[in-house]
C-alpha cells in the first residue's frame, strides 16, 4: 500500500544509490538533492489533491535555486499514473516512483500527457532531414502513415509532437530512431509568491530595492528566496532567542548551494551557529546586493 513515508523513503533511496547529496524537508518539497544539478522532489499519493499555491511555491524556488522541480505520485481521481508517461499539474512535470528512477538514469522515453493523450518529443529536424533524404513529399509520407500533410507538417516544424503510434509508424518507415529522452527541466520563468504577512513584505521589498530579484515563499524550510549573483534563503525571526533548526538551515543551504541567513526584529548576535543574522533595521543601511554579501560573509 502506498503512502507519503513509502514515496518519500523510495525517492531517497534512488538518489542515495546514485550519489546525491540528499535533505529530507516538509511542505511544498519532500526532498532536495544535489549531484551535478539540483533536484526538488514533491512527492504526492493523488496527484489531483495538489494544491495550486503549493505548486507556484515549487515553482518559485525551483526558479530562484535554479533547479529541477519534480512531483513523485502514484494516481489521479480517476486511475493510476502510467510508468512511461510524463504527467503535468501546474506546469511542473508528474512522474511515477518507477518513472523516477528511469529519469535519473537519463534513459526514458520523453512521452507526454496532455488532454488525455499521449505525445511524444521527437528530434523534429532529423525527421524532416531524412524524409528529404528518402525522397518523401509531405503528402506522399503522410499519406503512409496516416495523417494529414498539415499534421505532419506541423510536427516537422516543433509546433506539436506525434502521438506514439505516428512516431512508430515513422521510424519503421524512414528506419530512423526519432525518439528523444526526457531531461529534467529548471524553471525558465520566476513566479512570485505574495508576501504572508508585513515582515515578509518589508523584507522583500528592500531586497528588491538593493538589487535582489525575490519572492516570498510559504510551507518552506526558509519564508524568503533570491538571487542576484548568488542565490540566497532567508528565515525570518522575532528575535534570535526564537531561532530554530539552524543545522537543519546549514545542511539545506549547502544542498541548495545557497547562502542562508537570519533576519530578525531585534537581537545583538551577529550570527547563531555560524548562520549570519541581520537585524531588519540593518537592510535599509545597505546600499547594494554586493553590501549584503559582505556583511554576510563577515558575520
Amino acid at each position: 500500500m502506498f503512502n507519503k513515508s513509502f514515496l518519500v523513503n523510495k525517492v531517497v533511496n534512488s538518489l542515495l544509490s546514485r550519489d546525491f547529496h540528499v535533505f529530507i524537508s516538509e511542505g511544498v518539497f519532500d526532498v532536495a538533492a544535489k549531484k551535478r544539478q539540483l533536484v526538488l522532489v514533491k512527492t504526492q499519493i493523488n496527484i489531483d489533491a495538489l494544491q495550486e499555491d503549493q505548486a507556484m511555491s515549487l515553482r518559485s524556488i525551483s526558479y530562484f535555486l535554479s533547479a529541477n522541480p519534480l512531483i513523485v505520485s502514484v494516481k489521479s481521481n480517476r486511475n493510476f499514473l502510467q510508468d512511461n508517461v510524463i504527467y503535468s499539474r501546474f506546469q511542473l512535470p508528474v512522474v511515477t516512483p518507477e518513472m523516477f528512477d528511469d529519469v535519473l538514469e537519463g534513459d526514458v522515453p520523453s512521452i507526454h500527457s496532455a488532454k488525455g493523450k499521449h505525445a511524444v518529443d521527437i528530434d523534429h529536424s532529423a525527421l524532416r532531414e531524412k524524409r528529404e533524404q528518402e525522397g518523401f513529399s509531405l503528402q506522399e509520407l503522410s499519406e503512409l502513415i496516416g495523417i494529414s500533410k498539415k499534421a505532419l507538417y506541423e510536427i516537422e516544424k516543433k509546433r506539436k509532437n506525434p502521438s506514439a503510434e505516428t512516431v512508430e509508424k515513422l521510424e519503421k518507415i524512414l528506419r530512423i530512431e526519432l525518439r528523444k529522452n526526457y531531461e529534467m527541466k529548471k524553471v525558465d520563468k520566476p513566479t512570485y509568491m505574495k508576501p504572508k504577512n508585513d515582515f515578509q513584505r518589508i523584507v522583500s521589498k528592500e531586497f528588491n530595492r538593493i538589487g535582489i530579484d525575490n519572492s516570498a515563499v510559504s510551507n518552506a524550510p526558509f519564508e524568503i528566496v533570491g538571487k542576484e549573483s548568488f542565490s540566497l534563503i532567508t528565515n525570518l525571526a522575532d528575535d534570535t532567542d526564537s531561532i530554530k533548526d539552524v543545522r537543519n538551515v546549514k545542511k539545506l543551504s549547502s544542498v541548495l548551494s545557497s547562502r542562508a541567513f537570519f533576519i530578525t526584529k531585534k537581537g545583538k548576535e551577529e550570527s547563531v551557529e555560524g548562520v549570519p543574522v541581520l537585524l531588519e533595521s540593518e537592510l535599509s543601511d545597505i546600499e547594494s546586493s554586493k553590501e549584503l554579501n559582505k556583511r554576510i560573509r563577515k558575520a
